[in-house]
């Protein structure tokens, strides 16, 4: 990609982090001899509206999964609070209709069941690509956020006064597009509801797992107002639900006659150096990890990794540790058998941290809010001497870099 997603200008000077191959993080193999697909993978921030995004990934064939059960979650502890803040446009002007356009929707969508409202959800399934042996997920689901998709399903399926769509923009590429095709699915007076991650901490705390290929656009709360206006709506509720790692951004949106000129926003997020100190910031911590981790084995011990999701293949394939990783940890049975993508690393049950006494370190690749469960779990391996670290600066646990090296 060549140009800025948000503003259309040149990426060919942007800031840029370009992280090289990388396995595609759902393509889970038995066989370690498998050809598991790579891809170049880079990362920049558009010098003119400072949209960061992924200037350099993978086509959407590439990252459709192979396995039927792949599926990501999204965070959810936010929404009775956020059912609050939205209950004025539910009481002053009661909508007939909601729809839901995503498979994060629901749960928003369930908190709203005992309010007379004619509820659903927006059926996509003609207009996901059906081939044999994929699962469209994501991917295929942002491609069909466009104008003239949404709007043909409008006239077979209907419009709403309000419209749901949580955590999908992120993954568009072309959210402006993406917008504006969202508008078919109102009233002339409705409202439309999106929800995206924060990008600011992990850019500002040096986090490199959460850098995926399928997440395209890194909002803040700035570039997304900007890509609101560019694609010709007007704010009317703004919300940040604060998270361990990332925050919850909700917009409500109302469309506007005439798209505004677009103008310069200024931004608050972050000072204009953050991601140039991101970017700069990437070899040392992969040099940090590479030489703590090698040292651990150079005592004949192991380090595992708890966790198989995309964050925790992350962190692994672009910080360049599968060497020096032994397992991955995770509960999950469908995972248990395969091995991390682009790695010989095999993914096992927890009971394993105590089954190998020779595992001194386990990495945790999990949210901060059940990092305490996993803990608990794992009580026999931390009471013999094994010794837990979170992946992830800032989450309120050290890593296992803080005062290691």
């Amino acid at each position: 990609m060549t140009h800025c997603l948000l503003c259309g200008e040149s990426l060919l000077t942007a800031s840029t982090l370009a992280l090289g191959p990388l396995a595609v993080c759902n393509r889970f193999e038995k066989n370690a001899s498998t050809n598991v697909p790579i891809h170049s993978l880079s990362i920049s921030e558009c010098k003119a509206c400072r949209l960061v995004q992924l200037s350099e990934y993978p086509p959407l064939e590439y990252v459709q999964p192979r396995l039927p059960w792949i599926r990501y979650n999204e965070p959810t502890a936010h929404l009775d609070a956020a059912i609050k803040h939205l209950e004025p446009f539910f009481f002053a002007a009661p909508p007939h209709k909601i729809m839901g356009v995503g498979p994060f929707d629901k749960p928003l969508l369930d908190r709203l069941a005992q309010r007379e409202f004619n509820q659903m959800h927006l059926d996509l399934s003609a207009e996901l690509p059906q081939e044999p042996a994929r699962y469209p997920y994501l991917e295929s689901i942002q491609a069909v956020l466009r104008p003239y998709t949404l709007f043909k399903l409008a006239a077979t399926q209907g419009v709403a006064q309000f419209v749901s769509c949580r955590y999908l923009l992120e993954h568009s590429h072309d959210p402006v597009a993406s917008l504006r095709g969202l508008r078919h699915l109102m009233t002339d007076d409705g409202l439309l509801l999106i929800e995206v991650p924060d990008s600011s901490r992990f850019l500002l705390m040096m986090d490199y797992s959460f850098i995926w290929e399928e997440h395209i656009c890194y909002f803040t709360e700035d570039t997304f107002r900007e890509c609101a206006l560019r694609a010709g709506y007007e704010i009317v509720q703004f919300t940040r639900y604060p998270g361990a790692l990332e925050d919850a951004l909700i917009f409500v949106l109302r469309t506007t006659k005439h798209s505004p000129a677009p103008k310069a926003i200024k931004h608050t997020w972050g000072n204009s150096n953050t991601f140039i100190r991101y970017r700069a910031g990437f070899e040392n911590v992969r040099q940090q990890y590479r030489n703590a981790l090698k040292s651990i084995s150079a005592r004949g011990k192991k380090v595992a990794i708890f966790g198989a999701g995309h964050q925790s293949i992350m962190f692994v394939n672009a910080l360049g540790l599968a060497h020096h990783i032994s397992y991955a940890i995770d509960d999950a049975p469908e995972k248990i058998g395969y091995l991390i993508p682009g790695t010989s690393i095999p993914i096992v049950p927890s009971e394993h941290l105590t089954r190998d006494p020779s595992i001194d370190v386990c990495l945790l690749g999990v949210g901060h809010h059940i990092e305490e469960s996993v803990r608990n779990k794992c009580a026999g391996y931390l009471k013999r001497g094994g010794q837990m670290y979170t992946i992830f600066p800032g989450a309120g646990s050290a890593t296992f870099i803080d005062g290691k090296v």
